[in-house]
Order: C-alpha cells, then sequence, then structure tokens
C-alpha cells in the first residue's frame, strides 16, 4: 500500500454515524474545524435507532435543527404493556417536564441525513471510503495512519482524536481497552415492516408471553419494527435470513393481533450485548457512542447516549484548542459520561432481564409488581424522566461548583423546597422583557456556544446585594464573549440601580422559586445547558474564582 500524505488538523472524528456527526458539528457550532473519516461507502440505508429523547430534542434545539427532525419524524407518547395479549400496563409520556413530552420515531438513516446536510452548510464533507489503521500518540498530539479510497495510505497530525466508530471500533482496538460485558443468551428477530396495527398507533409496546417477549417500536403510522425473543431457539449462523412467514408465524403464536404485515426492508436474527470500557479516553484520544459503550435496545437509549457524549466533549474541546480553557478541562469527561454510560447500562441490563423473565412463578409475580407500580403517579413520572435521560446529571464532576448557603446562614432567606444543584440540567421557564413589551423562553436565551450567567435579583433585593449585582456584570465582561449575562429580576417592582445589561427580564417568580433564589443568586450553565456553579449570595469574588478553575 504506497504511502501519499501527510497532513495536519485540529481534531480528527472516526465514524460518520450520529455520533460522529454530532461531535462534528458541534466543533464547527464552537469554531473547531474538524475532518470526519468513515470507512463506509455510503451512509446507512436502514432504520437501525430511532428513538430521539427528549434531551436529545433539546440539544438539538439548541443546535437550531430540531424542527427539521420533528418535521420528518412521528411523536410517541406512551408506552404499554401486554401480557399473553391482555393489557398490564400502560405508561403516558405527558408528564415529561420538557418542551418535547414525547420520543420522536426517525429512522437513523434519516437521522444521518439532516445530520450530514447541516455539517454540509459548514462546507465540511465526511471523507468516505478511509479507514482508519493506526494510532501513535506523541507528547503534543496524535499521529493517525488512515486508508484512503484510493488504497494509499495518509498520515494525520492531529491534537485530538475522537473514535466515534461503533461496537467494533478500531480506535478502541489501538487504545487496548478491554470491551468488558457479554451477550444475553437468546437470539432475536428483527422486523422492519408495514403494519396495520390493531394497537394504539404511536405507543411503545412490549408483549410478554412464555415463548419471548416481543417489542415493537411505531416509525410511522403504517409502519414500525418488531423484535421477537426466541427462548431456546439457537440460530445457526449459517442458516438463511427470515423471511416475512416467520413474523407471521410469531404474531400468531404469542396472539399479536394485526391485520397485515408487508413490504419488509430489513429481516434479521441478531444477539444484544451489554458492554462497556473502563474509561472513555487516554490523552488525547476519546471513545464516544458504541465505541465505550453498547446494551439493549430496552428504552431506545443508545444513539442518545452517544449523541449526548459528543455534545458534553465537543465545547470542552473547542475551548481547550482555543486556548481559553487548561486542558484539564477535557478530564471531566471521562468522569462525568462514563457514569452516565453506566447507568445506561446498568438501566437497561436490568429492564431487559426483567422483561424476558421465563419462570412462570416470578413472571407472575413480576406483572403484578409492575402493574401495581405503574398505576403510581410518582413512579410513572420516575419511569418516564429517566427514559427521557432527564435524571442523568454531573453533580459529581469535578468541574462543577457551588457555594450555596442555606437559610440558617442567609439571613432573610426563605426555603422553597427542592431547588436545583450544581450539575443538573433545568426545564424552560417563560420571561418578560424589563419594559413588558416582549415575552421569551430561558432556553432561546442560552443558545449558542458560550457560558450564560443568570443573574437574580431575589426577591426583596437590598443595596448591598444591587451593589454587588453591578460587580458580578463588569467581572463577567472581563471574559468577552466567552460568558454572556442575563439579569433575572424577581422583586415586584424594578429595583433602583440595578446596572444596564443587555439581556434582561422579569420572572413572574416560578423561576427563583425552583432556583431557589430568595435571595440574591448566581447560576453559570454551560455550553450544554448543565449548571456549572451557583452561588448565593451572589458574589464577585466567589465567581471569579470558580471561573478561574476553567478558563485561562
Amino acid at each position: 500500500m504506497p504511502s501519499s500524505k501527510s497532513s495536519d488538523v485540529d481534531v480528527l472524528v472516526v465514524g460518520a454515524g450520529p455520533t460522529g456527526l454530532t461531535m462534528a458539528c458541534e466543533l464547527l457550532r464552537h469554531g473547531i474545524t474538524p475532518r470526519i473519516i468513515d470507512k463506509a461507502l455510503a451512509p446507512t440505508d436502514k432504520s437501525k435507532a430511532f428513538g430521539i429523547h427528549a434531551r436529545t430534542l433539546e440539544l438539538l434545539d439548541n443546535i437550531g435543527i430540531v424542527d427539521t427532525f420533528i418535521k420528518e419524524g412521528n411523536a410517541c407518547n406512551a408506552f404499554d404493556m401486554y401480557d399473553c395479549g391482555e393489557p398490564l400496563t400502560s405508561v403516558m409520556f405527558d408528564s415529561i417536564e420538557s418542551k418535547y413530552p414525547f420520543v420522536l420515531m426517525l429512522a437513523q438513516s434519516d437521522t444521518e441525513r439532516i445530520l450530514h446536510e447541516h455539517l454540509e452548510s459548514y462546507g465540511v464533507e465526511v471523507e468516505r471510503n478511509t479507514e482508519l489503521k493506526k494510532i501513535k500518540q506523541t507528547e503534543n498530539g496524535v499521529v493517525a495512519t488512515i486508508r484512503t479510497p484510493y488504497n494509499s495510505t495518509e498520515e494525520i497530525q492531529c491534537k485530538y482524536l475522537v473514535g466515534c466508530d461503533g461496537a467494533h471500533s478500531v480506535t478502541r482496538h489501538q487504545l487496548n481497552f478491554d470491551f468488558k460485558g457479554a451477550p444475553y443468551p437468546n437470539y432475536w428477530l428483527l422486523a422492519d415492516c408495514n403494519i396495520d396495527w390493531k394497537y394504539p398507533t404511536f405507543h411503545l409496546s412490549i408483549f410478554i408471553h412464555p415463548t419471548g417477549v416481543t417489542a415493537y417500536f411505531p416509525l410511522r403510522e403504517d409502519r414500525g419494527r418488531l423484535m421477537f425473543e426466541l427462548e431456546n431457539s439457537p440460530i445457526d449462523e449459517e442458516m438463511a435470513l427470515p423471511v416475512i412467514d416467520d413474523v407471521h408465524k410469531l404474531m400468531e403464536e404469542r396472539g399479536i393481533q394485526h391485520n397485515g404485515l408487508s413490504d419488509p426492508n430489513w429481516l434479521a436474527y441478531f444477539k444484544l450485548h451489554h458492554r462497556m470500557v473502563d474509561k472513555y479516553s487516554e490523552d488525547r484520544v476519546f471513545l464516544c457512542g458504541d465505541a465505550a459503550h453498547i446494551h439493549s435496545p430496552m428504552g431506545g437509549q443508545g444513539m442518545n447516549t452517544g449523541i449526548q457524549d459528543s455534545y458534553n466533549l465537543a465545547w470542552k474541546m473547542a475551548l481547550v484548542l482555543k486556548g481559553n480553557s487548561p486542558e484539564a478541562l477535557l478530564e471531566s469527561y471521562n468522569t462525568e459520561r462514563h457514569r452516565v454510560g453506566k447507568q445506561v447500562v446498568n438501566l437497561t441490563d436490568t429492564a431487559t432481564k426483567m422483561a424476558t423473565i421465563h419462570n412462570p412463578v416470578v413472571s407472575v409475580i413480576r406483572n403484578k409488581v409492575v402493574g401495581v407500580l405503574s398505576k403510581i403517579t410518582p413512579v410513572q413520572e420516575k419511569i418516564v424522566s429517566t427514559l427521557a435521560q432527564l435524571e442523568f446529571h454531573y453533580k459529581d464532576s469535578p468541574i462543577v461548583e457551588e457555594r450555596w448557603f442555606e437559610s440558617k446562614e442567609v439571613e432573610g432567606y426563605v426555603p422553597h423546597g427542592n431547588d436545583l444543584k450544581a450539575g443538573e440540567r433545568f426545564k424552560d421557564y417563560s420571561l418578560q422583557s424589563r419594559d413588558g413589551k416582549s415575552t421569551t423562553e430561558l432556553y432561546k436565551l442560552l443558545k449558542g456556544s458560550e457560558h450564560e450567567l443568570l443573574i437574580f435579583t431575589g426577591t426583596e433585593p437590598e443595596v448591598m446585594e444591587i451593589d454587588e449585582i453591578s460587580k458580578i456584570v463588569e467581572s463577567a465582561k472581563q471574559y468577552g464573549a466567552l460568558i454572556e449575562a442575563h439579569l433575572i429580576i424577581g422583586a415586584e417592582e424594578i429595583p433602583t440601580g440595578l446596572p444596564e445589561v443587555v439581556s434582561s427580564w422579569i420572572d413572574n417568580g416560578d423561576m427563583h422559586k425552583d432556583f431557589g433564589a430568595a435571595k440574591s443568586s448566581l447560576y453559570l450553565i454551560r455550553p450544554d445547558g448543565y449548571i456549572a456553579f451557583r452561588n448565593q449570595p451572589a458574589s464577585a469574588s466567589d465567581l471569579e474564582e470558580y471561573l478561574a478553575t476553567i478558563f485561562i
């Protein structure tokens, strides 16, 4: 194989599935131009992963492309479970505290197309039929040897390499990382086809049966995916692929009602695995998505977790490459996302094992427990919030901090209950302009690639608090475009002496209560929408000390 050339780039992204495309798009949005390669000749034409959850939709909203996803996908608003054809439980998604209280069903092929079009809008293309062959790390970067479409080699000198190259990741193999875990014992049959369905059209459905569990995922009104667990049915790797008659037979055996199945475009036998690496990075090489973790598709968590891996890493990498943050910032990627990945793997493993219980006594107990618990409203809310990936947080991260004093330590503090903590996500809120002529949503204020500083006045700010707020505004200005300040006024009347801030808004009280801002307070929001720092009473010196840990 002849050698051809050597080239330099800040970041090489390996793999152009949803995770890799998100990584490349996010780097570009944050001002870094990567190269992105993929060994496949063309994008996938299969549906593959197709459930997009609320938290991922919020991120796509911030990126600016969620409307395209919503337009092309279908909203799934409930989860149903049946036992031998009889309804066991139904969980609605309308309790999800998000602008997107549903699971958006969209084929992975369409997700990749939308992300690729967004990538092209930056003038960057995926380099296809291009394969990573070798990685060598140096003191100041990575040398990646790739095979080009012309069967020659190229050495790419990059500062960082991000492996988004799937379950069989070459990047992971080059790092010699163990992919710890195991396959589940039973084979499954997958069928993507037209279905004339007799059950609620846009509900996820699980059918429990002594011969195996069946899962149904609606793609469109007339099309969906069926997955059949084949208990005690060994599959010979040499045997022919399944046919639509096999699907008809399984549907009849398990009492799953329909008026017809037709036009299959994907029929396959496969095994489920749960595997994970011990760490997501080594020096200047990082793993995202299936390269780092794979698990059961129960709950549709996989693609969402990969996209959020990239979303977490990209803004940090951009800050470091621009010289705005110390390289130590990148260490938080492993701390934050490995914990989330482990939770997802454990969660889906538990759900899969629960769904595939076949012991007749234990299955009866499971069904009764599920039936009772799922009717309890707080339990339902917890289930759907976890499924939507709204429960994940970074409270234990080394780059989040709070200097927050409880009511007994701050005179006049009135506790409002479960206020937010550093490292958490928060819901959206409606705000009114200072002159009362317009309204906006909090999430709209937070769009962009910078850190956002929310300065709460508190409900009755004293002169000393207002003076400190003025100092905080001046401190934030020193960081230029890295920080955008927003004044959130919680008093019934606008206090005199407040500093002039381009973004100044009046809160009706809900936001102050949820953020626990009875006194003047600060919340610094990271580019990925999580709370980086919170501070009460608001202190310019406290803020400056925190900022010195994440910015140069």
